[in-house]
């Protein structure tokens, strides 16, 4: 029996032994001589729902299992050893690139841009190929925004074919984004996994699924990123996303998009793939450049360019 199941059958104990005191107490009470007083008295008292009070310990032990059933502590180590922005990772000029690239990203979302978008904090991190970065990219941008002091930061896999968030995190068994879409009793609060960074929290990409193209281009993914969306005015949502020329899921998840990070490794994407790319997205939205494994002679290894 899991430490849920525990505290909720100590919970229902509790309960009906409450319920059994408070009848114990009804058949033991001695009998009262009848008045036109004492009559409506009683019957008021006897009318009245007796009130159920929970030990705090049982009602604590419960919220600390729901919670612990939920959480996960980021490896760290292994984070920094693969040059991923830990907080004490040491790597103060990987941290600054990624402010520089946070920075427009954050007043779109808020509302602080040049321009009004829709769906601003939503924010897809994509490539046009296999193994450009565009993890990597949206890992280290979500560690970045969590750093924030009015802001907060959903990391959400969605792509739905390789998992490599989910995996890279140990994730990858937990229900999630497809799970969200193809059963209607998974609710949001189900799949979010809190961390020990108070701003971070994550969702996997969940299950896998035949339909997932459709899923994700269906009226109940358009009621979700809504809820994701409007629920919480301080937080920004970022998608780590499919390649846009390698699947479809890609441009299903991007067209619900408020702001797009093509991330273009640096001497290896085809200039021709970019430009496919950028045709395939919707230029009505906020689209920008994450320059990826480049190396200046200033020494920097990012670069990221917005507009």
């Amino acid at each position: 029996m899991s430490s849920i199941e525990k505290a909720i059958e100590r919970l229902e104990k509790s309960k009906a032994e409450k319920k059994s005191v408070d009848r114990s107490a009804v058949e033991v009470e001695p009998e009262k001589t009848a008045t036109p007083e004492a009559v409506p008295s009683e019957t008021v008292a006897a009318s009245q729902p007796v009130e159920e009070k929970v030990s705090p310990a049982v009602e604590e032990t419960v919220k600390e299992s729901i919670e612990e059933a939920k959480r996960i502590n980021l490896d760290y180590e292994m984070l920094s050893s693969n040059g991923f922005i830990v907080p004490h990772s040491g790597n103060k000029q990987l941290s600054e690139e990624y402010r520089i690239i946070k920075r427009p990203l954050i007043r779109n979302a808020l509302g602080k841009g040049a321009a009004p978008i829709t769906h601003a904090n939503l924010v897809s991190i994509a490539s046009s190929l296999p193994s450009e970065g565009k993890t990597f990219t949206a890992m280290n941008l979500a560690l970045s925004i969590a750093t924030e002091l009015d802001t907060t930061v959903l990391l959400i896999d969605g792509d739905v074919l390789k998992y490599s968030l989910s995996r890279l995190l140990g994730i990858e068994n937990e229900p999630g984004l497809i799970d969200l879409l193809s059963q209607r009793e998974c609710n949001v609060s189900d799949v979010i996994i809190h961390t020990q960074i108070p701003r971070l929290k994550l969702i996997a990409a969940g299950h896998r699924s035949e339909k997932s193209t459709e899923l994700l281009a269906s009226k109940e993914m358009e009621r979700l990123l809504d809820e994701l969306s409007n629920r919480y005015s301080d937080r920004i949502i970022i998608f780590d996303s499919s390649p846009i020329l390698a699947t479809s899921e890609a441009a299903v998840l991007n067209q619900h998009m408020g702001q797009i990070l093509l991330v273009v490794e640096a001497g290896e994407t085809p200039v021709d793939a970019i430009k496919d790319s950028l045709s395939r997205l919707d230029q009505e939205k906020a689209i920008g450049l994450v320059l990826n494994k480049s190396r200046e002679d200033k020494g920097s290894n990012y670069y990221g360019t917005y507009y």
